[in-house]
């Protein structure tokens, strides 16, 4: 090649290459600063020294910024310059505005703009997280003196410890475990060291076991075949395991519980649909008289309540906003019982559709489905329903953002306060998701409608709403395309609604979390999951997922008792009031080393009260069934104690021992008139003031002895 050429060709190279035009960017996606520290720097950086001098803005975004300047910031626009032989970085600072007010945290978006001699990158936003340091968790008492007493680890082959079910009688524990369809039977003589008596394999029953409930002594489960749409098995035992009877149940019975008279057994149905979507079985709720005994129980004897009544009112469901959605789905198939709560009478039912976002109400009287209540939507625009939405950066940020929760409970309770029902719910969200139909999607696959959100590429920012779940069935309200309203999973709470109305009239709103955040202990593993340390990894999942839920009588006072899955332990909340709970504490066990191995009681699913006089502390008792650790964990409340009335209660009450009874007799703590009864209810013996019963004429099983008041307790003999 000609040498001149080549030069030329040089020449112009460098030329092209000295005078390419610099790039500015911020040199941080976003920072966060507490507000206590007065100001914010921002840092600008051009990438080469320019010919000219180079310039820049710095402008806020205002329909971004939920900080409102004047108020919470105080910057205006700043010209930053770049000169040819000065530095490549800039500095911007924000004077922040510390106030005494408990608000949400907020943020000021900065963008570059009117570039000369110069051009914008990519990096053309900055975004400023500005945090409250106002502390938001209220001075708590503890009034019932909640306090960590036991972690017993079942350690079965495939161990698992899903719903746990106490019998005062016999001082054992029947607990649910899900990992290989079995119950185990725990000694609970001494609740704080508890034993293994033996584990009743329920796999020739199914694949998996749900639930489990104990009443008078008769322990009822249930077993789930592993082909879907095939009727589950409800099985009835004594409490040596002992298996009296089994009925059939419906499709996928997920919870049981009798109703707090015995007569009845009721069973979520819950009717999932397989994989492919191509069976979809009903929802349903069985209904089971036990009023002639488990032993004598046939099919005839459970009477299956159905949507079909519903199936005509689809539309009318969907304009109250209960969700129906599932593909070709009927409201039958696509309603999806989950868990039962009956009212103290034992005449009414709550049942959470969970994936519904509603409620059904039973009336056990006539057994009919009589109402379907939806749950609607959180606003989480409100100051307190803040929320942290993403995992993405290392700080929390309790935030409002446009979006709206679905409440989607899965456990239910309830109470009565002056004549009044209310239904508590443990509100944790699911979605549904099939290799057939998947309903969750992220931001930046949805179209929002540009005239409600002006905003959507910022929001779908990774650390603002782009990596939160959110509904691909709800939201498009005028059904043109594009989403009016965002809808995300579960509201990270617990509520109390009118049970005659389903009128909401309490909501914890942001307590959860901020409560957690702010805990000197569990504030570092803030929003964890089940299974590891790992700080905020499901805030952009539902949170701390609220699972179960029970209210219990305790000190003359009601108290909601909420247990949450993924971070552990569970809130206690004095509802006497229902419009005014008063938060009592946050308790767990657990390590919280981020990064460690986690241990420790993990994944509460399952939690019951176990009264002072039903148990050998003499105390009231918190007994958890944890899920991922297969553990059951004990709490002692410290001022729930046996009081002198519940002694002479105790003593006024007739008690046979030992039962069960291997012996010739057994013996009453006090003389006592009595009739004794088999299963089959026929009078056997017939006494009065007697002070023991004979057992020589006996063979082995389960018998009923009645006192003169008409009390009964179960006798078994060996």
């Amino acid at each position: 090649m000609n040498k001149n050429y080549i030069n030329l060709f040089f020449g112009l190279f460098s030329l092209l290459a000295f005078s390419q035009t610099p790039e500015i960017n911020f040199e941080a996606a976003y920072i966060s600063v507490n507000e206590a520290e007065g100001t914010a720097t921002l840092t600008v950086t051009i990438s080469d020294s320019p010919d000219m001098t180079a310039t820049v803005d710095v402008a806020v975004l205002a329909n971004e910024s939920t900080a409102v300047a004047g108020i919470d910031y105080v910057y205006t626009t700043e010209t930053l310059t770049f000169a040819s032989s000065g530095e490549r970085t800039q500095s911007v600072i924000i004077d922040i505005t510390d106030d005494s007010e408990m608000a949400p945290d907020n943020l000021i978006a900065f963008t570059l703009q009117n570039p000369t001699n110069s051009s914008i990158g990519e990096d053309n936003v900055a975004v400023v997280y500005i945090l409250d340091n106002e502390a938001h968790t209220p001075e708590f008492t503890n009034t019932l003196g909640v306090t960590f007493g036991t972690s017993y680890a079942i350690t079965v082959e495939n161990p698992g410890s899903e719903i746990v079910a106490h019998d005062a009688e016999t001082a054992r524990l029947f607990v649910m475990n899900s990992g290989n369809a079995s119950i185990e039977i725990l000694d609970f003589s001494d609740p704080l060291n508890i034993g293994a008596i033996s584990t009743i394999d329920l796999s020739a029953y199914g694949g998996s076991g749900t639930s489990v409930a104990i009443y008078n002594g008769i322990v009822a489960a249930t077993a789930v075949p592993d082909e879907v749409g095939v009727n589950g098995t409800i099985i009835f035992m004594d409490t040596d395991g002992t298996i009296l009877n089994t009925i059939e149940a419906g499709a996928l019975p997920d919870m049981i519980t009798f109703t707090p008279d015995g007569s009845k057994l009721l069973v979520a149905n819950e009717g999932e649909p397989s994989q492919d979507y191509m069976t979809d079985p009903e929802g349903t709720i069985s209904v089971v008289d036990l009023s002639e005994g488990v032993e004598n129980l046939t099919q005839n004897d459970v009477t299956t309540l159905n949507f079909n009544d519903f199936d005509n009112k689809i539309d009318a469901l969907k304009a109250k906003t209960v969700r129906i959605f599932g593909p070709n789905a009927s409201v039958s198939q696509d309603l999806e019982p989950e868990y039962i709560t009956v009212s103290a009478d034992s005449q009414k039912a709550w049942v959470t559709l969970q994936e519904n976002n509603a409620i059904a109400v039973i009336d056990l009287s006539t057994l009919e489905i009589i109402d379907i209540f939806p749950m609607g939507l959180k606003d989480h625009r409100l100051p307190k329903n803040a929320l942290d939405t993403s995992n993405e950066m290392d700080f929390a940020f309790m935030a409002s953002w446009p979006i709206k929760g679905m409440y989607m409970p899965d456990a239910i309770a309830n109470y009565t306060v002056a004549g009044t029902n209310y239904y508590v719910t443990a509100n944790e969200g699911d979605a549904r998701e099939y290799d057939a139909f998947e309903e969750e999607i992220n931001l930046e696959d949805m179209l929002l409608d540009a005239t409600v959100f002006p905003n959507q590429a910022f929001l779908e920012r990774k650390e603002n709403l782009g990596k939160l779940n959110f509904s691909r069935v709800d939201g498009d309200l005028d059904n043109d395309g594009a989403y009016e309203e965002l809808h995300a999973y579960g509201a990270r709470s617990f509520s109390i609604y009118n049970g005659a109305t389903g009128e909401q009239v309490y909501d914890s709103a942001d307590d959860f979390e901020r409560f957690t955040l702010e805990d000197e202990v569990y504030g570092a593993i803030f929003n964890t999951t089940n299974d590891e340390n790992e700080f905020k990894n499901r805030s952009d999942n539902k949170g701390p997922e609220p699972e179960t839920v029970i209210v219990e009588e305790i000190n003359g006072a009601f108290y909601a008792i909420v247990g949450l899955e993924r971070i552990g332990g569970f809130m206690v909340y004095n509802v006497t009031d229902p419009v005014a709970p008063i938060f009592e504490g946050y308790f767990s066990n657990r390590s919280t080393e981020p990064g460690e191995d986690v241990t420790g009681d993990l994944a509460p699913e399952g939690i019951i009260y176990v009264k002072p006089e039903d148990n050998a502390t003499e105390k009231g008792l918190i007994v958890i069934a944890n899920e991922v650790s297969a553990t059951i964990s004990v709490y002692t409340m410290e001022n729930n104690n046996l009081s002198l009335k519940d002694v002479v209660a105790a003593k006024e009450t007739f008690n046979l021992y030992p039962n069960p009874a291997n012996a010739t007799r057994v013996f009453f703590n006090k003389p006592t008139t009595f009739s004794l009864y088999d299963i089959q209810g026929r009078q056997l013996q017939q006494q009065k003031d007697a002070t023991h019963i004979d057992l020589t004429s006996l063979n082995s099983g389960t018998y009923i002895v009645r006192n003169a008041k008409g009390e009964s307790k179960k006798l078994l003999v060996k």
